[in-house]
């Protein structure tokens, strides 16, 4: 698309151009035009007829004299087989797929100029909850389910709040950001909160999701009236169709939150302990004037689960998966 900001890319191996820059392409919400080069020759034409936003260059192809251009950042991705001058800005170059691109978004979204994200154009974004005054009663595993069904058709962003997710542990891995760097952007940089949140987002098979903050603590004093503020930027930020909210009364102003909703799952058991607090929760539901939380409430009691699938990025899959997928067809969701 003409007129579109420049992303160029340039390494003399033309596998690895041609892998970064369908790479890129499928990130939709990027507002750049990319170009591929494996030669310094045909890169030294362009810069010299072309305004170039983001550089990003193998360490063996990297010249000072790049410098000399028309280009607003540089980003050399690095092999550490060159001492380069301290001022240069560089990205490890061997390391996943995944893991490249965040951190690529990650240091130019920490640079000085950058370009406006493109974001969404939706005029509706749906907004489902996941909320049960019960406890231990598989709600995040119900969540998760639902999240990676409507994600094989919609892009799907999952934010959880629990007090003590556990998600490295689960995923077996360390997160680099998580829900607390979201909030800070949100309030402190919120130009650069798109290229934060590229920069943070992990996926859970083809379901997205920001890892939960490390305590409730990081949220608890977000305003009653900020919530539906921050979930939408979140939304248009990362052109999500759908965000799926898995909450707790940790976070102030759940039910203004879950009035938003579209679309409510309650989970229930039917020991007299869950019938008892499922009745208080119903009753201040009546008292407090939240009638429509009750009118978008649909109450789940889980069938017995024999087996789960190995792994929380497989739970698309199985008996709990067949229930949840049967469910919201008929709630017209999937």
């Amino acid at each position: 698309m003409a007129g579109k900001p420049i992303m160029a890319i340039c390494d003399s191996q033309a596998a690895y151009t041609s892998r970064l820059i369908s790479m890129f392409q499928e990130k939709k919400e990027l507002p750049f035009e990319i170009h591929g080069f494996t030669k310094q020759e045909s890169l030294q034409e362009f810069c010299g007829k072309n305004r170039i936003a983001l550089l990003i260059i193998s360490e063996p192809d990297y010249r000072e004299e790049l410098e000399k251009n028309a280009i607003d950042q540089i980003l050399v991705l690095q092999e550490g087989v060159r001492n380069l001058p301290e001022n240069v800005v560089t990205v490890r170059k061997f390391q996943p797929a995944g893991m490249l691109y965040r951190e690529i978004m990650r240091v130019y979204g920490e640079s000085e100029k950058i370009v406006p994200f493109q974001g969404s154009k939706k005029d509706e974004i749906q907004l489902i909850g996941v909320y049960s005054p019960l406890h231990c009663c598989m709600q995040t595993t119900f969540a998760l389910t639902a999240g990676q069904l409507l994600a094989k058709k919609k892009k799907t962003l999952y934010l959880n709040f629990e007090c003590f997710s556990g998600f490295e542990t689960l995923l077996g891995k360390r997160f680099d950001g998580n829900m607390t760097d979201i909030l800070y952007y949100y309030e402190c940089a919120k130009e650069k909160l798109s290229y934060k949140l590229e920069a943070i987002v992990q996926e859970m098979g083809d379901l997205y999701f920001i890892p939960p903050a490390g305590s409730y603590e990081d949220f608890r004093d977000i305003q009653e009236e900020e919530w539906a503020c921050i979930i939408t930027e979140i939304a248009k930020a990362g052109g999500y169709d759908v965000i799926l909210l898995d909450l707790t009364e940790h976070v102030r102003g759940i039910y203004s939150i879950l009035e938003s909703c579209d679309k409510i799952y309650t989970l229930i058991k039917d020991d007299r302990m869950a019938k008892a607090k499922l009745a208080q929760y119903e009753l201040m539901l009546e008292k407090e004037n939240y009638r429509k939380i009750s009118e978008k409430t649909e109450k789940c009691r889980l069938p017995l689960i024999k087996n789960l699938p190995p792994g929380l990025g497989h739970l698309n899959h199985g008996e709990l998966a067949d229930y949840v997928e049967k469910l919201m067809k008929e709630d017209g969701l999937l």
